[in-house]
């Protein structure tokens, strides 16, 4: 990938930034798209995000870029933060980002109605198109939002995106590139929902996007990877079963031996066996061959505590101190669970000191939880609202 440069990215944001008033188009606009270079671009970005920002940056530079109208301006800055993002570089536009946000929300309602209203017929296509837009920048939005660890805003931009889709197109519109831009989101959404331990939205949005990917084709990793992220939220649900057939179908869907994600299948499927039926010697073969095959430090010391847990659970306390205090001393990101065993294997021997010490490190953990707890409960209502919003649409559908 190319070394950003700065300079570049900034003629692009002065070429196409629009002024702070929003200006809705005029309804007889007889231009039925973007101009052809962004055209051309957008539909580079999904295939090749990184000759597509290539190719945006010398677009800035042209006589185009400088003819560009209202509608194309907030177009190009929504193009740039999806290429800003889709090539692993912060987000510099927010500021027009959000005015393009905006732009779009004013030419086009939530349900399916446009400038024209939802009855009218006359630019069917057009109206589509700006949806697709409005829906896009939303997300790209949301996805501005989460790199600040806001995460209320980005969630709300993120259902935004999908009740723009919703509310504009029926089911069976959303094949190739929409089909694949909900996946997206909905991927996005697991991973937010995920890291605030909330399972329950996860597993739904995980489930959705599983059934977004299928539809656009997805390559089978990236099937696998949507399995493996459902199943861990079943792990963590301790629904055993239910997580073991997720990893067993994202082994089967792409049992690459020389992935991560694959040597953690492996791993966390084996733990889910033992759990579920208790075959301790299965499992923990599994865990040891997994063990060997670790690329770095951090991912031998994850198979660590999951073989220590499991020497845990089976009273052999002496064989599970061996894995879980090297987790606990070099691992930070694993102590608490690490602390978890050791701490209930210290009471059982009567190690008091030992006992507080590992107490100690669970308190710090359960105080950052603690402040964690009011955001989710927040997050869950907009979750909530979303899907009432998606029963009451649905039933006006079929009405």
């Amino acid at each position: 990938m190319h070394i950003l440069n700065y300079f570049a990215v900034l003629t692009i944001m002065v070429a196409c930034s629009q002024p702070t008033k929003v200006e809705a188009p005029e309804p007889c606009r007889s231009v039925a798209g973007p101009t052809q270079e962004l055209a051309a671009i957008d539909t580079l970005m999904w295939r090749q995000p990184d000759s597509a920002f290539a190719m945006l940056q010398e677009f800035a530079g042209s006589e185009a870029a400088d003819g560009m109208d209202v509608f194309e301006g907030h177009y190009c800055q929504v193009l740039i933060a999806e290429l800003l993002f889709k090539n692993d570089y912060g987000q510099s536009n927010r500021k027009d980002l959000v005015k393009a946000v905006r732009y779009f929300d004013s030419i086009v309602g939530m349900n399916g109605a446009d400038a024209y209203g939802k009855s009218d017929t006359r630019g069917v296509a057009v109206q589509e198109r700006k949806a697709f837009l409005a829906a896009r920048a939303h997300y790209i939005n949301g996805a501005g939002y989460y790199e600040r660890d806001s995460l209320i805003e980005a969630c709300e931009d993120y259902l935004n995106a999908l009740r723009m889709m919703e509310g504009h197109f029926e089911e069976k519109a959303l094949v190739g590139h929409k089909a694949r831009f909900m996946a997206l989101t909905y991927n996005r959404l697991v991973e937010l929902f995920s890291a605030q331990y909330m399972q329950e939205p996860a597993i739904y949005c995980g489930k959705q996007s599983l059934a977004y990917d299928k539809k656009a084709q997805s390559s089978p990793d990236k099937i696998a990877n949507t399995y493996f992220f459902i199943a861990k939220q079943y792990d963590k649900l301790e629904e055993a079963d239910s997580a073991a057939y997720y990893y067993k179908m994202a082994l089967e869907t792409h049992p690459d031996r020389k992935t991560l994600v694959y040597r953690d299948a492996v791993c966390l499927l084996a733990l889910s066996e033992f759990r579920a039926h208790r075959d301790t010697l299965a499992s923990l073969d599994s865990l040891k061959s997994m063990m060997l095959q670790a690329s770095n430090e951090t991912e031998m010391l994850t198979r660590f505590i999951a073989i220590g847990g499991i020497y845990h659970d089976i009273g052999q306390y002496d064989s599970a101190k061996v894995y879980l205090e090297r987790a606990v001393e070099k691992y930070p990101k694993g102590a608490n669970t690490a602390a978890i065993y050791l701490r209930d294997i210290a009471l059982k021997e009567g190690d008091t000191v030992k006992a507080n010490q590992y107490a100690l490190i669970l308190a710090e953990k359960g105080a950052t939880a603690a402040n964690s707890q009011a955001r989710a409960s927040q997050l869950n209502d907009m979750f909530q609202q979303h899907l009432q919003w998606e029963q009451e649409t649905t039933s006006d559908a079929s009405e």
